[in-house]
């Protein structure tokens, strides 16, 4: 079992912030939707780069130009993406949240 952190409605400092008093405690840190509205991919890159022993999992919800989103969001150090069930076939080879 694996333990998650979601976080949505902070700035990628507050994230950061948080992640390190829980750390010890939590597997995964999801950078949700808001935040990637808010801040973009960069928080994903900043959350990975201060705590690479997580896995990062973007909140993305995928739904066009899968293969591409999911392609950025890797590229910006994201192990996990979320990707709506509906979304295109474009997402072979990168692993959706729903397969973990």
């Amino acid at each position: 079992m694996k333990l998650q952190l979601a976080l949505d409605l902070v700035n990628t400092e507050e994230a950061k912030q948080l992640v390190k008093e829980v750390e010890s405690y939590i597997d995964i840190v999801e950078i949700g939707t808001p935040v990637v509205i808010n801040e973009g991919l960069r928080a994903v890159t900043a959350i990975k780069e201060a705590f690479p022993h997580l896995q990062v999992l973007a909140d993305l919800k995928v739904m066009d130009a899968a293969g591409y989103e999911v392609m950025k969001a890797s590229e910006a150090g994201a192990d996990i993406v979320t990707i709506l069930g509906v979304a295109e076939d474009m997402t072979d080879g990168y692993r959706c949240a729903c397969c973990w």
